[in-house]
């Protein structure tokens, strides 16, 4: 493999010159879903001694058995795969986590902090654990981690799932990841054992569920890749992958990073009372941010900030010059998570007014859609052939931060209470100018106007006044007040893009309202509102 002959170079290189490991690593950035998943397949395929995969999310669908099948024949050919999971988004069909624990002494699945050792528990035992320990309940593993051979780490915001890799019949999310070869993988290996040797990880034939379908025999052998069910697909979506392909995408576009850090949190993280305390990646990318002079830019899909959150974008705002803080998020209509999409829009006016953030929410199929899911056609009939009654369309779930275009985050870490304090969360820093104004690009290309809709405040009479109403209400456990100071434009044909401070704004943008893409009042927007009015009760685990 290319990819796996220039890993090896810049290992050997790195190590004649006694490099840290922070030195000497080079950094592919990957934005395609496809070519994400393509890459795996590779780099599994051409993997000799070890595979280390850490996954929020192991759905049981095309993707998810691709992945599994391809680790599966990596284990019969002698390459220990250890496999580590979070049980709450996962497929919890015992009989597959049964299959999957069975099929290969070299393939080791292991569940992370499960309930009651429950890979699909009950929900009266799951509500149970919940009462029993909210906070270790709700603290779960969200890193995400693929390391092939100790020599080559992806990191970022995709885990095993149609969702990521441009294979959903709903929500295809555009995403980021940051492939790393070099002696940050040493630590990526060192964070991987701590996790799977945490006394709170249980293996799959451990689970109480698991090991009585093992005992009854209950469930589908597999003895070779093709019980898996995917040659058709594995041939569709694999068809192109030959040597010229490898090099061109995933060998040549490497770049030597100035500085690069692997941070993760510990297992376990957040030691302090309640849900308040934080981690290591938490600090880290704080740390960063308060390095912010001139511009710092946001992707994620959700945008929640606590108390403590908004005093630290407050800072950046009292800085002379103010720094200009540009968000790259999800509207109503794209969000993957309406409860967290609802806290953002409880809070919405105060972002754009007291921190004075940019934000621009992403369309769910923009100008541009056919470029972000070229497969759209084939998605959109298997969609009508399931009965959806909604077309395809894309969701932001990258999660990157830049400061200044010289540095860059690339990682697991959202813009919400539940990174900062409860789920464990790992990415790469990246102090390196090219880099970080490649992921630059890449943000502001979705803050475009074909792309997103900007947020800005309303024009109507009074609107300071409801401005004060509207945060009066918002401190209130029930906010009942239910206008909002803030809403989302579209910039007019054939006119070019200014600042909502611009005074030519409202010349050339049309108000859309804030919900557009969804026409009519649905279910959905009435939901969202009902939580806007309970939003701050969740806030905590959102």
């Amino acid at each position: 493999s290319p990819v796996y002959a220039l890993a090896q170079r810049v290992e050997a290189a790195a190590r004649d010159a006694h490099a840290d490991a922070t030195s000497h690593n080079h950094v592919l950035l990957l934005e395609d879903g496809y070519e994400a998943l393509l890459l795996r397949v590779h780099l599994i395929r051409h993997a000799r001694r070890s595979i280390d995969i850490q996954t929020t999310i192991l759905a049981n669908d095309e993707c998810g058995h691709l992945i599994v099948s391809e680790l599966f024949d990596a284990a019969r050919r002698g390459v220990v795969v250890r496999l580590m999971v979070d049980y709450f988004m996962s497929a919890r069909d015992s009989r597959w986590i049964a299959a999957l624990t069975e099929a290969h002494p070299n393939l080791e699945l292991k569940y992370y902090r499960p309930p009651a050792k429950h890979a699909a528990p009950p929900r009266v035992l799951e509500l149970a654990s919940v009462l029993v320990r909210f906070k270790g309940t709700n603290q779960r593993l969200h890193n995400k981690l693929m390391l092939f051979d100790g020599l080559i780490g992806i990191v970022g915001g995709r885990n095993i799932d149609n969702h990521y890799y441009n294979y959903s019949t709903s929500y295809n999310f555009l995403d980021r990841d940051s492939v790393v070869l070099g002696p940050a993988t040493k630590a990526m290996a060192e964070s991987f054992e701590d996790y799977w040797f945490y006394r709170r990880t249980v293996e799959s034939r451990k689970l109480t569920d698991v090991a009585a379908v093992i005992r009854t025999g209950e469930y589908q052998r597999i003895l070779r890749s093709e019980d898996f069910g995917v040659e058709d697909f594995r041939a569709r979506m694999t068809d192109g992958l030959d040597a010229a392909f490898i090099r061109d995408r995933f060998v040549t576009p490497f770049q030597q990073a100035r500085r690069l850090e692997y941070i993760s949190d510990a297992p376990g993280k957040n030691q302090g009372k309640w849900l308040w305390g934080g981690g290591r990646a938490a600090r880290r990318i704080r740390e960063t941010i308060r390095k912010t002079d001139d511009e710092l830019l946001i992707q994620s899909p959700y945008l929640i900030l606590n108390l403590s959150g908004r005093r630290a974008f407050r800072k950046l705002q009292r800085q002379e010059p103010p720094a200009k803080v540009i968000i790259s998020t999800n509207s109503f209509a794209s969000t993957d998570n309406m409860m967290a999409y609802s806290a953002n829009y409880k809070m919405r006016s105060l972002y754009f007014e007291r921190l004075g953030f940019h934000i621009f929410e992403l369309k769910p199929q923009p100008d541009d859609f056919l470029q972000l899911l070229p497969n759209f056609p084939e998605l959109k009939e298997r969609a009508e052939q399931d009965g959806e009654t909604r077309e395809p369309f894309v969701s932001v779930h990258a999660k990157s931060i830049v400061v200044d275009g010289r540095i860059a985050y690339v990682g697991s870490y959202n813009l919400d209470p539940r990174s900062q304090n409860l789920n464990t969360e790992n990415g790469v820093l990246i102090e390196d100018a090219k880099i970080a104004q490649t992921v630059r690009e890449a943000i502001l290309s979705s803050t475009q106007p074909g792309r997103s809709w900007v947020i800005a405040k309303r024009r109507f009479p009074l609107s300071d006044v409801n401005y004060l109403i509207e945060g009066l209400s918002g401190l209130s456990p029930v906010d009942l007040w239910p206008l909002r100071n803030t809403t989302s434009y579209e910039l007019r044909p054939g006119m070019e893009p200014v600042d909502p401070g611009d005074e030519d704004f409202y010349a050339r943008y049309d108000d859309v309202g804030s919900f557009p893409g969804a026409e009519g009042v649905s279910t959905k927007q009435i939901v969202t509102r009902i939580y806007k009015m309970l939003g701050s009760l969740a806030v905590p685990i959102l």
